[in-house]
């Protein structure tokens, strides 16, 4: 393998692959990004933990074809202090890679690509080939951006560690919940009809939303049995799926309430900031009290003080008094894109409900806590 290539392309390859690439694995090739050089003048660079595969294609010189694997984390390392311009890549023997610029050389230990896994493909053995539909890659973003906050960080909970995304008739709904706390976002999308909601890892939302950040316009996206697929421009990616059931998150959502007010988003994130600071680190509980014309945020915390803060709100209804985690409110909050909020309660034990006034299909259930 012999190539030129532009040093300032591969970098933004590597940082990405990087991304994907199992630093930790038990199986030391799956820290490595496969490069192959190809008659047709390209670099072909490829990383997969096993779960998200990434493949990107760049334009190279191409003066000999081949291939190898090379640790990503040093190879990202080397051509990172290089100057910009063109850069040469050689397989040496037994699998090392020399890396030139100027007047820099570096040699790096590579592996052989016959160790390297076998990347999934939309073209199932003994199965009809994936059909790709063109959805706008921004929506598809705005739906991750809008939910993954509150995807479960518990490995242990398979079943939470995921976000469900439903489509059907140009419409879907992503839903995230880590038991605590659920978030549900629907919106226009022409998408493909799933028959039944997928559950797309919480490593694999992240490395979508990286991904969706390098390409502009529409992607491909395609589900299969095991996998999503995207691709658009030189990416492509596979997720594999979460095969668990995702919990009934129907009947979490309160389908009636006895006490709503709305006040201004803004006003509300600030007052939840402030309160933020003095709240118990652990726990981040605040105190919301209810009442005719007003709404109280109190943060007591033993080791600190106390903060207490009143907002004037629209409301007549009966009294509540409930305590939440602040930082719960404040992430729905962030993703609200209306200058008006409302807030929805049942009991003093029930969830709080929050979604925008006048805005898209987006709502926030949080669970209380006791104070």
């Amino acid at each position: 393998m012999e190539l030129e290539i532009d040093q300032t392309r591969l970098l933004s390859a590597l940082a990405l692959a990087q991304t994907v690439a199992d630093k930790r694995s038990t199986m030391p090739v799956l820290a490595n990004v496969l490069l192959r050089a190809t008659s047709d003048g390209h670099l072909v660079c490829a990383a997969t933990d096993l779960m998200i595969a990434l493949t990107e294609t760049l334009p190279a010189t191409v003066k000999s074809t081949g291939s190898l694997t090379v640790g990503v984390r040093h190879l990202h390392g080397v051509v990172r202090t290089l100057q910009p311009g063109t850069l040469k890549l050689r397989g040496l023997d037994n699998h090392w890679v020399q890396i030139v610029s100027a007047r820099s050389e570096f040699k790096l230990m590579g592996m052989p690509e016959s160790d390297f896994p076998e990347l999934p493909d939309t073209a199932a053995r003994g199965k009809k080939a994936l059909t790709f539909t063109d959805v706008p890659g921004h929506v598809l973003a705005d739906l991750i951006h809008k939910t993954q906050f509150s995807v479960s960080s518990d490995e242990a909970r398979v079943n939470l560690a995921g976000v469900l995304f439903e489509c059907d008739d140009g419409v879907a709904t992503m839903v995230s919940t880590d038991g605590h706390r659920l978030t549900r976002y629907t919106c226009r999308f022409p998408g493909p009809k799933l028959d039944k909601g997928i559950i797309i890892p919480r490593k694999g939302m992240l490395e979508i939303r990286r991904m969706l950040d390098r390409v502009s316009g529409d992607v491909g996206l395609a589900v299969g049995d095991q996998h999503l697929f995207l691709r658009a421009d030189d990416l492509s990616m596979s997720v594999k799926l979460n095969h668990v059931q995702f919990p009934p998150y129907k009947a979490v959502i309160p389908s009636s309430h006895q006490r709503r007010v709305q006040l201004p988003r803004a006003e509300l994130l600030a007052a939840l900031r402030r309160a933020e600071v003095m709240a118990p680190e652990k726990t981040a509980t605040v105190r919301l009290q209810l009442s005719s014309g007003k709404l109280d945020l109190t943060a007591d915390n033993p080791d600190l003080g106390v903060a207490h803060q009143e907002l004037p709100v629209d409301y007549t209804g009966e009294s509540l008094v409930a305590g939440f985690n602040a930082r719960y409110l404040l992430e729905i909050l962030d993703v609200i894109d209306g200058e008006q909020v409302a807030l929805e309660f049942q009991g003093e034990l029930d969830p709080c409900v929050i979604k925008p006034v006048d805005g898209p299909d987006l709502l926030g259930v949080v669970m209380p806590m006791r104070i």
